[in-house]
């Protein structure tokens, strides 16, 4: 594996040296483990580690965190600990065993060998590891046939309770399937179908869920990833009315186009939480009560839940959108709606409203006003508490003129005060 390791940046190559004389001059033994091992195998891009310490890893990572001038993160409870590089991040765990008193339930852990460790784990294509120690360096660690399943392209757990210790492993062995474009070994496939027809899903906690499928819906092009659990399982473990059909699957598809454009063709973009626009998709045919109560039992942001709610709630009122003509009406419609929003929107409508939408983030969205406050006083606006509504008309008059400079705008400004003297002295 001493090849493999090559292909890591030269950031990461030195922290693994300086681990292996750290634990060296410790006495520990340390590894590199789980999903980094699958993705060198892979020739996969490796952005985060995960190292394995067989002894205490918060004493580990803080001596290594010491090395580089870094801050650590622990967490004693769980005997791990995080460093982040730069733009990257190191997870630090002491090797452990695991024990569910029932299904679903987080696990009580132990520290244990790394033999326990790399057993306890979901899948054989993520239970190898790969030795950082001096006198093994480089060596692979490959107990349960990992790489065999590798190369055959199967997905296999590594004992018979392991869908039911943790069901969220079945939204993860989607996930890898999906990815990689791997297929399940027959006994998996049956043990999860088993687990699935007793909704084991249920058994986990809100956050645990919201933590699995977010990270299913930051895939790149998550369509085909809610397909397969909607033809497997269904989306039940989010709410029980969720139901799609093939109708409905189609909007994932239409999202993936419209974010085509967004990145292509849109002159100013900001970067996009794409996750949202993909579960506001699975959410959409639920009424608003149920949209919040998931939400609020998700533990989503507050931000995150208001993009949510809100496209839920413009559906009705965004297709008016069509009919639609004068700008500034167009602008006051949608600017209102985060991007995410307005992503959705233009998946989610046909051609009238896309061309509104178009419209809006390519000409309207980033238009202000060159005006200010003390220009409204220098013209002899009275009192203070009316500047937001000329500031209003001003805008709206910008959009629809199309003003280009500060004296435009200053002229229209002059119009109003004008008109305002006149009604106040007939």
């Amino acid at each position: 594996m001493l090849n493999r390791l090559k292909n890591l940046s030269s950031e990461f190559l030195n922290i693994l040296k300086e681990s292996s004389s750290l634990a060296d001059s410790l006495g520990f033994k340390v590894y590199l483990v789980g999903g980094v091992v699958r993705d060198l195998i892979l020739e996969k891009n490796v952005s985060d580690l995960d190292i394995v310490v067989e002894g205490d890893a918060i004493v580990f990572a803080d001596k290594l965190s010491e090395v580089f001038g870094e801050k650590l993160q622990r967490h004693h409870s769980f005997g791990t600990a995080t460093v982040n590089f730069n733009e990257h991040k190191i997870d630090f765990a002491t090797a452990r065993t695991e024990t569910y008193s029932h299904h679903g339930v987080l696990p009580k852990v132990s520290s244990a060998s790394i033999v326990e460790d790399l057993f306890r784990r979901d899948f054989t294509i993520n239970a190898m590891a790969i030795s950082l120690n001096k006198d093994d360096y480089g060596k692979l660690i490959d107990l349960y046939d990992g790489l065999v399943d590798l190369k055959k392209k199967l997905i296999r757990i590594l004992h018979e309770k392991s869908f039911l210790d943790d069901p969220t492993r079945i939204l993860r062995a989607i996930r890898f399937e999906q990815r990689f474009n791997f297929k399940f070994e027959d006994k998996t496939f049956k043990l999860m179908k088993t687990a699935l027809n007793i909704e084991a899903l249920r058994f986990v906690g809100h956050h645990r869920i919201r933590d699995e499928i977010f990270l299913i819906l930051k895939e790149i092009n998550p369509y085909k990833y809610i397909k397969r659990i909607n033809d497997l399982a269904g989306f039940y473990f989010i709410n029980s009315q969720i139901e799609l059909k093939q109708k409905d699957l189609e909007i994932f598809l239409r999202i993936d186009h419209s974010l085509t454009y967004y990145d292509g063709k849109l002159k100013n973009h900001k970067v996009l939480q794409l996750y949202l626009i993909y579960l506001a998709g699975i959410l959409c045919n639920l009424s608003l009560e149920k949209v919040k109560k998931i939400t609020q039992d998700l533990g989503l942001k507050k931000r995150d839940s208001d993009i949510i709610y809100s496209i839920r709630k413009g559906l009705t009122s965004i297709k008016k959108l069509a009919n639609y003509k004068t700008p500034h009406i167009i602008y006051k419609t949608l600017n209102f709606y985060s991007r995410e929003s307005l992503l959705f929107f233009y998946a989610y409508y046909g051609k009238e409203v896309k061309k509104n939408i178009k419209f809006y983030l390519n000409e309207l969205a980033d238009i202000k006003l060159k005006t200010n406050g003390k220009d409204l006083k220098r013209l002899g606006f009275k009192p203070l508490t009316a500047y937001s509504k000329i500031f209003k008309k001003l805008l709206y008059m910008k959009i629809d003129k199309r003003f280009k400079t500060k004296e435009e705008e200053l002229n229209y400004a002059q119009r109003i005060l004008d008109r305002l003297a006149e009604e106040l002295n007939p």
